[in-house]
């Protein structure tokens, strides 16, 4: 027998998290050498916010980026988004204690029982509750909370770690995006820009109805072909 029989084949994997983020924070670094530099002027905005007034880009003298704010930019971007890792962080926490009570298998085990003949009833049920969360307090991030939670469950009643995933990320992109009542994405342009808060709700929540369904959709077709292969 060859010995090239014996050889197996190595499948790719995904770069640890911490090595995806130094390479794009190199290439950003990187690239301050060649792209020039500009800026806008900042105006005083609605409620003591500072807005930017789009007709005052101008070139500046570029200020490449150096090997110690390099070293320093996972850091310093943890400060200045320390609100919503912060929050992301009690959320998380939060979690963590209802896993370790017991809570999360106990509410994971009744809904795989009740959903057990009609498992797929309850993709549309999660993502739209999530759709909704993100919709309303425009918070996206909570996915990566969402997907761990929700994963015993999906696999439970027989799909896979994508379906699980697909669920959080889509329910919360589709909310976050169309903001119906979202005060981060459409509360706070429109009192930038000077018109109506929350107006033109009715598009958006039209758009929240076609997104959301065509979500749903082609989630609901995969986790089928999944059972169908299996």
């Amino acid at each position: 027998m060859e010995k090239e029989t014996n050889i197996k084949k190595k499948k790719f994997q995904l770069p640890h998290i911490y090595v995806i983020l130094f390479i794009f924070s190199a290439l950003a670094a990187i690239s301050t050498y060649f792209i020039p530099a500009g800026e806008f002027e900042r105006v005083p905005g609605p409620e003591g916010r500072t807005a930017i007034d789009p007709n005052s880009f101008s070139y500046v003298e570029s200020a490449p980026i150096g090997i110690a704010d390099f070293l320093t930019v996972i850091p310093r971007g943890l400060i200045d988004a320390g609100e919503i890792v912060f929050f992301t962080f009690i959320i998380g926490g939060m979690f963590m204690v209802l896993k370790t009570t017991g809570i999360i298998e106990v509410v994971v085990d009744r809904l795989a029982n009740r959903f057990a003949q009609n498992s797929i009833l309850l993709i549309p049920i999660l993502t739209i509750v999530f759709a909704i969360g993100a919709t309303l307090i425009g918070t996206p991030e909570l996915s990566l909370v969402y997907i761990p939670v929700i994963m015993p469950l999906i696999i439970a009643l027989g799909y896979d770690s994508i379906v699980a995933a697909a669920i959080a990320l889509v329910g919360t992109v589709v909310g976050f995006t169309t903001g119906i009542l979202n005060p981060i994405n459409v509360g706070l342009s429109q009192k930038i820009v000077g018109i109506p808060v929350f107006s033109g709700i009715e598009m958006r929540l039209i758009l929240f109805v076609v997104c959301i369904s065509v979500g749903i959709y082609f989630i609901m077709r995969y986790a089928k072909m999944y059972r169908r292969i299996l």
